[in-house]
């Protein structure tokens, strides 16, 4: 149903601000970027299931206190833009 989809997305961008908040607290930068990726990866999956549930015909609902909106990583860190996105398939 379009409602799952929607929910995926939702806890996608959760997951995905969380390392965020993690990459602010670490300086490894390895570390940071493999984190970066995830979270890019994981704001990649959370507009396919947005995606998905809009050509279901779903309306958007109140998914609690998530953030909907995309958060750019490039704008969080300034390390990746969608330019040098690295090609990866999740």
């Amino acid at each position: 149903m379009s409602v799952d989809h929607l929910k995926k997305a939702a806890e996608y961008r959760r997951q995905a601000q969380e390392i965020r908040t993690i990459v602010e607290k670490i300086t490894i930068d390895e570390a940071r970027e493999q984190l970066l990726e995830t979270a890019e990866a994981l704001e990649y999956l959370a507009q396919d299931e947005e995606r998905k549930a809009h050509a279901n015909g779903s309306q958007p609902e109140d998914l609690g206190s998530v953030d909907m909106t995309m958060k750019s990583t490039s704008a969080q860190c300034g390390r990746f833009s969608p330019r040098n996105r690295p090609n990866r398939r999740w």
